[in-house]
């Protein structure tokens, strides 16, 4: 057999080899139903891409002007004796009163804020206004705002309404406050008539202002210097959980001051026919007043001592064995009424210097 004859034999048994695998491939397929997958088919049409939609003044609620940028700064023209709402998320926060009727509100490293009028007067100045955050993603508004500091003037005759959550909180020179605080210190000073002010883990400072005035830490001290009423009637009420409280040059004939485990500290005047209460569950009273102070005193303590420096008639004492003991005195001629209890702690009265 020569060579040629060869090749061509191995040939023959290489084609018949090769068929029977496709063939027993097939069968296989046949008997399985398997199918080669489908190439994909491209989309008919231009493939969309939805890019997102930037706010715009259309979109903004009436009345809103929007700002830049993430240090902002905005002025609106205003009524005299306006009031203003703001929510504060967190930042240190300034609020001064001026001779401008006009509201400037500066907040560095913060969200946009906006300018809301809500109410104007009958010479269409706006008499009531908000501070809003703007969403820099979403159209529409946030009611809060935050940054690292902000800054507002004001007219001095403006009310402020303001809500914090963690936010260090000073405020001079307005008519009147109400402020509530999640967490952080409010200070409080030249208000004229009238001052709310509420912290959760903080300490609560006024000085030098008047009118009615309602003062509130769960956690921290309350300090008030130099504040009477503005109207006849006008009530001092001040209250901590855990803190000490101190009051000093009380202008108020109707005032009430309780902590729940601390100290409370009185120093001054007492008013003619005025009405002190001071309590602490857990902590001393003390009251340093004028030699010619003229009050009846009633004084109730547990485990502690009640004691005078100036001189009192007219005392009824009830010193029992008993959790409770009471003295009651008369120092002058009795012209107020100081109530002073204590659970656990000393009363003690001084004279001032």
């Amino acid at each position: 057999m020569t060579a040629g004859e060869d090749r061509m034999k191995l040939l023959k048994v290489t084609t018949r080899f090769l068929l029977a695998i496709v063939l027993s491939s097939l069968a296989f397929c046949v008997a399985t139903s398997c199918q080669v997958p489908a190439t994909p088919r491209p989309p008919k049409g231009k493939i969309k891409i939805k890019e997102p939609k930037a706010p715009i003044k259309g979109d903004m609620p009436p009345n809103i002007e929007m700002g830049t940028g993430t240090t902002t700064e905005r002025a609106i023209a205003v009524d005299p004796k306006v009031s203003l709402a703001l929510c504060i998320t967190e930042g240190n926060v300034k609020i001064n009163g001026w001779k401008r009727s006009e509201v400037r509100a500066f907040v560095e490293n913060g969200n946009k804020f906006a300018f809301r009028v809500l109410e104007k007067s009958s010479e269409a100045k706006p008499v009531l206004i908000s501070i809003v955050g703007i969403r820099e993603i979403e159209n529409g508004t946030t009611e809060c705002i935050a940054g690292g500091d902000i800054e507002l003037d004001v007219p001095e005759n403006a009310a402020i309404a303001l809500r914090g959550r963690e936010t260090d909180i000073s405020i001079d020179t307005v008519r009147k406050i109400s402020a509530v605080n999640v967490g952080g210190d409010i200070s409080v000073r030249n208000v004229a008539e009238g001052v709310s002010a509420q912290t959760g883990r903080g300490v609560i400072t006024v000085q030098n202002s008047r009118g009615a005035m309602t003062l509130s830490s769960s956690s921290g001290n309350v300090v008030a210097y130099s504040v009477s009423p503005a109207d006849v009637g006008d009530q001092f009420k001040a209250k901590t959980n855990s803190g000490s409280i101190s009051l000093e040059k009380l202008g108020y004939r109707l005032a009430d001051a309780t902590s729940i485990s601390g100290s409370v500290l009185y120093a001054g005047a007492l008013l003619s026919g005025g009405s002190l209460s001071f309590s602490t569950t857990n902590g001393t009273i003390r009251m340093v007043i004028p030699q010619d102070s003229s009050c009846r005193i009633t004084a109730a303590y547990g485990f502690g001592s009640f004691n005078s420096e100036l001189p009192f008639k007219g005392i009824t004492e009830n010193i029992t064995p008993g959790p409770v003991k009471t003295v009651n005195a008369v120092i002058g001629s009795g012209e107020s009424i100081v109530r002073l209890t204590t659970n656990s702690g000393s009363i003690a009265i001084k004279k001032l210097p």
